[in-house]
């Protein structure tokens, strides 16, 4: 059985009422003949406008919605299959609303506006359902500062390995496939701080080891292997809360000015026109 996320929620119950009230809408628009042509100024341009601003509002109050922990008749998750196909819905309404007119002027940017709103959280949710629980998954729900420790633990159990009398293949072994932890936030954000063992030259280098030294020589691989991994799941835990931040500083403040030009845009068609 396929898991319950926010797309498919309840059997994509959201998916079907949005379809359905698409289509309705969409039937009730070829129906009409106004004077004048289809615009926003006709009762059905209203009334259309009305159900895209209540739509618009109703992906405002989500925000505040996933931050209640009082919400006694509704999910998170089935708010956010809502907020995804309500947004999706707007996509179309608005057009249906104006009659598919468009030109340079603030309502035409309030669309812009709500495209790349509506866009850059669907963008942002598929995001947060997909990499936020794969970086807990990576480190059982630890913490970055946990990832740091383990790597320093395994750096200090490397050099206190190689600190005795060890031959000089052994500690060639260990230096040419380790990599000193030195972490960096450009790097990483970048995806170019940390790659995997090179399992082919490490495997190279055990061959030319004394048999007598091979087992451990494999078991300080191994920890490298380990130490390398670590460090790749904090580089990828960095670089993923980085483009999410980087996300949500974006999304929330174009969802304000969006907020904001529809407020114009209404103004401007009950008081100037």
């Amino acid at each position: 059985m396929s898991q319950e996320t926010f797309i498919n929620y309840r059997q994509y119950r959201w998916f079907w009422i949005t379809l359905a009230a698409l289509v309705a809408l969409t039937v009730v628009y070829l129906c009409d003949s106004p004077l004048g042509g289809p615009s926003g100024g006709t009762v059905l341009g209203y009334t259309y406008g009305g159900i895209a601003t209540a739509g618009i509002l109703y992906l405002m109050w989500f925000g505040i919605r996933k931050r209640s922990y009082y919400a006694k008749h509704t999910t998170l998750k089935g708010c956010l299959a809502a907020h995804i196909w309500v947004g999706i819905a707007l996509l179309f309404i608005v057009p249906l609303h104006s009659g598919f007119s468009f030109g340079l002027n603030v309502h035409t940017l309030a669309y812009v506006l709500m495209v790349f709103v509506i866009g850059s959280g669907i963008w942002g949710a598929l995001n947060y359902a997909t990499l936020a629980d794969e970086i807990q998954a990576h480190r059982g729900g630890g913490t970055s500062k946990a990832l740091i420790e383990q790597i320093d633990s395994i750096s200090r159990e490397l050099e206190k390995a190689l600190s005795g009398q060890k031959s000089d293949s052994l500690t060639k072994l260990v230096r040419s496939v380790d990599v000193p932890f030195e972490p960096s936030f450009s790097r990483y954000v970048a995806g170019k701080g940390v790659h995997p063992l090179d399992s082919r030259k490490a495997g190279a280098l055990l061959s030319d080891l004394p048999s007598s030294e091979r087992e451990e020589g494999a078991s300080l691989v191994g920890l490298v292997s380990k130490k390398l991994a670590l460090m790749k799941q904090l580089q990828d835990d960095v670089a993923t809360m980085f483009w999410l931040k980087v996300w949500l500083y974006v999304h929330v403040p174009v969802s304000i000015a969006l907020v904001a030009c529809v407020t114009v845009h209404i103004f401007s068609v009950f008081y100037l026109w």
